[in-house]
């Protein structure tokens, strides 16, 4: 069955990213109010960014704070960073953290994971931001050790980046045997780490548009997974993505006026995003009625994912949110 979950705004966009393009200033309340929403029409999971400067005057909420107060909001949806940046926390305690938030969420905590990339964003905060194949291998190492904590009330673990000695991590999680594992990206390195750790994988825009196509970034994966002794069946495949949905052609038209152009997702096209066909193919948005929407949703299913993230470029406006949940969940 196909599940649908939101992205939450956690900073405004207007002129500065195309996150939230008509966002112009973080408004709490809103979210607060839009949070409990989408928990009560059915959106599966809520998940946020893990940065600290994209908005609009650098503004943006501390990720794990976020998901903490969008816990307490809700009584269903899932919770996690879409994804986490392995260079920002110490495993050991990103471990706690991810620990306490699913003992107080009662069971309600996914881990999303990647490598890092926001080099400015390191350097503004003091965090070393060492060369990717590095990111990758703490990443790795990361995994292993948190799992190590999720499993053993007093781990030890001792690896070239990070090590805890009999380190106790109690109460243990909630979820048997532990929180499910996101790891976000689609080189060949992190694929593997997808096809070893995780229990679900996200491609977002800019790693689907890096590389090879994303038909064969799958047949990859499922190549790495047999190899590690696993099935397709074992990794969920996720979709992260713009959606922007109207209840008719006219208001379609509005909104992408207003929208675009946008940068373009790919780091091999320096041209921006100018029409609804750019932006479809090109930046891979969902673009149109609820019909327009399920059938391309329809498409990326064929390819095998059944989850999909959406980021609904007409906030602050909750009618996406809404025509979304009303229109589209149960027919796709």
């Amino acid at each position: 069955m196909t599940r649908f979950e939101w992205m939450v705004p956690a900073f405004p966009g207007a002129g500065v990213h195309r996150d939230a393009p008509l966002y112009e200033e973080f408004d709490w309340e809103l979210t607060e109010s839009a949070v409990r929403l989408a928990d009560a029409l059915g959106y599966e999971a809520l998940w946020a960014p893990d940065h600290f400067m994209l908005g609009v005057d650098d503004h943006e909420l501390e990720v794990w704070t976020l998901l903490s107060g969008m816990a307490a909001l809700t009584d269903d949806a899932n919770v996690g960073p879409l994804v986490g940046a392995v260079t920002y926390r110490n495993p050991a305690l990103l471990a706690k953290m991810a620990t306490s938030l699913d003992v107080m969420s009662r069971g309600r905590v996914e881990l999303g994971l990647g490598a890092g990339w926001h080099e400015e964003e390191h350097r503004a905060y003091g965090y070393e931001f060492p060369p990717i194949d590095e990111r990758i291998d703490r990443l790795d190492e990361a995994l292993r050790l948190i799992t190590a904590m999720w499993t053993d009330t007093r781990a030890t673990f001792e690896g070239e980046y990070y090590e805890v000695h009999d380190a106790p991590n109690v109460p243990q999680p909630v979820q048997d045997p532990h929180p499910d594992i996101m790891i976000g990206g689609s080189g060949p390195r992190m694929l593997r780490l997808v096809a070893e750790h995780a229990d679900a994988w996200n491609v977002e825009i800019t790693s689907r548009n890096r590389g090879p196509s994303v038909e064969e970034k799958v047949n990859y994966l499922e190549k790495y997974l047999d190899e590690a002794g696993r099935s397709p069946d074992d990794v969920e495949y996720t979709w992260l993505g713009h959606c922007l949905i109207a209840d008719s052609e006219q208001r379609v038209a509005e909104l992408t006026e207003r929208v675009l152009p946008v940068p373009s997702a790919s780091p091999d096209q320096d041209f921006d995003l100018t029409t609804v066909e750019e932006a479809r193919e090109h930046g891979d948005y969902f673009i149109g009625t609820p019909a327009e929407v399920s059938e391309q949703i329809a498409e990326k299913r064929e390819l095998g994912f059944e989850r999909f993230q959406l980021i609904f470029v007409d906030w602050p406006s909750l009618d996406g949110l809404r025509l979304f949940a009303d229109e589209v969940m149960g027919t796709v």
